[in-house]
């Protein structure tokens, strides 16, 4: 996937799944540093299925400027990433697998955001550095 840094929506969205992963990183933690604990309930964050219809581009969307007027397409691009209790114990090598595959996205994202930020501080100085 390649980042216009001159989209205006892709930055914003590109924020907003960092802040999702970041929160699921603080769940996976709270979930290995609760591994020991009688009744605990493991915690989950979900917010891939947002991501996925935030990234569809194709998909017509409609200005409202009245309260009776029918909403068309997704009005706004949110991930917010739910943290939900789940059932059963917490699995500790799941978690730690859980932890280093949310860090290696967490880091993709991040660059991505970084390149594009790189790309216009190159153009505003209009030399490589």
């Amino acid at each position: 996937m390649s980042f216009n840094p001159l989209d205006k929506t892709l930055a914003p969205l590109l924020r907003r799944t960092l802040d999702a992963y970041s929160k699921r990183h603080t769940a996976v933690a709270e979930n290995i540093a609760n591994v020991e604990t009688k009744n605990y309930q493991p915690l989950k964050v979900n917010f891939e299925r947002d991501l996925q219809r935030a990234m569809q581009k194709n998909r017509p969307i409609g200005k409202t400027s009245d309260s009776r007027h029918i909403v068309i397409g997704q009005q706004k691009k949110s991930i917010e990433g739910q943290v939900q209790a789940t059932e059963g114990k917490v699995n500790i090598e799941q978690e730690m697998a859980a932890l280093a595959q949310n860090q290696i996205k967490f880091e993709f994202v991040a660059r991505m955001l970084r390149g594009g930020y790189d790309s216009i501080k190159t153009s505003i100085r209009g030399r490589l550095t």
